[in-house]
């Protein structure tokens, strides 16, 4: 497999010309910034959120929160989404792939202004985030699946978690908003990287080394299995690397431009919690994040693990 790399050197200019990116909050020294999507029943964004219905805990330690902003298209100042699709080009049956180029051509149809993107493919070419729709759409035309042979399911799960986490890495340099990687391929693969334990592969390295990456970086791992009903597991999407991300697993459905809509939906309408870095499993390499909401008929999304200090 070839090594993926993707440039982002243009990140710096998101935005109108001669606007100037500015962050809704600033992270201060010994603080940690964490990026949450409440939802109603409808899997609606819920905006009107205050401070004092949201508890977040680090280590089982309710943590106070010092800063809590909703970030909305209308009070965002700084630039739109920035959103990565990453196409399976090597697992994906060839059956799919007309539905994978017709979800990815939604994503790039549901751009606003300020919106960036790249296309990715896994074991394939990739491209620098651009705002220009007609580029995007000439990649998503060429992305077919590759015939590579057969590759053991240990080596797939660790490119996948050394794409994510790699890819996570260059996004870092983005201001803190949310950022979105979305998969686009099989939930076996994207969704579960981890091979069965019978495998005697041993992935938790690479698992932790993604987890950090995207929890540094305030980027959520979406998945989106472009084989429909009755083709992939029906959990919901609860479960998973992705939901370990803050992100979801959308399997087992044929609506996959409503997957996309949602996406992007949560990609410009989510809040950005400020807390203090408690002291309490610091030397660990992750520690586990719950937040919570307490209003009735809302949920909240966020990641499940902030990074210790290693």
């Amino acid at each position: 497999m070839t090594r993926l790399l993707v440039s982002f050197a243009l990140i710096a200019a998101m935005g109108p010309a001669g606007a100037r990116p500015q962050a809704p909050v600033e992270r201060s020294p010994g603080s940690l910034l964490i990026d949450a999507v409440a939802l109603d029943r409808k899997d609606v964004p819920v905006m009107d959120l205050r401070q004092e219905e949201v508890e977040v805990w680090i280590g089982h330690y309710r943590v106070p929160i010092g800063t809590f902003t909703a970030v909305t298209p209308t009070t965002d100042e700084r630039s739109g989404r920035l959103i990565v699709l990453v196409l399976d080009d090597m697992t994906l049956p060839l059956t799919s792939v007309p539905r994978a180029r017709e979800v990815a051509r939604r994503f790039v149809n549901k751009m606003s202004p300020g919106d960036r993107m790249a296309i990715v493919m896994v074991n394939g070419a990739s491209m620098e985030s651009t705002d220009d729709r007609s580029r995007l759409l000439r990649a998503i035309d060429t992305y077919d699946v590759r015939l590579t042979g057969v590759t053991r399911i240990e080596q797939l799960g660790q490119h996948v978690l050394k794409t994510v986490g790699s890819l996570s890495r260059q996004m870092a340099e983005a201001p803190d908003q949310r950022k979105t990687i979305v998969a686009i391929g099989a939930a076996w693969l994207f969704d579960t990287p981890i091979p069965p334990p019978e495998t005697g592969a041993d992935l938790r390295r690479e698992w932790i080394d993604a987890m950090r990456a995207t929890a540094a970086a305030n980027v959520n791992f979406y998945v989106i299995d472009p084989a429909g009903v009755g083709m992939g597991r029906v959990d919901g999407g609860a479960r998973g690397f992705a939901r370990e991300t803050g992100g979801y697993a959308f399997a087992n459905t044929n609506d996959l431009n409503g997957a996309a809509d949602r996406i992007m939906r949560e990609a410009g309408n989510y809040y950005l919690i400020g807390v203090g870095d408690p002291p309490n499993g610091r030397n660990a390499d992750l520690r586990e994040l719950d937040v919570r909401v307490l209003r009735r008929g809302v949920s909240i999304r966020a990641r499940r693990a902030v990074i210790g200090g290693r």
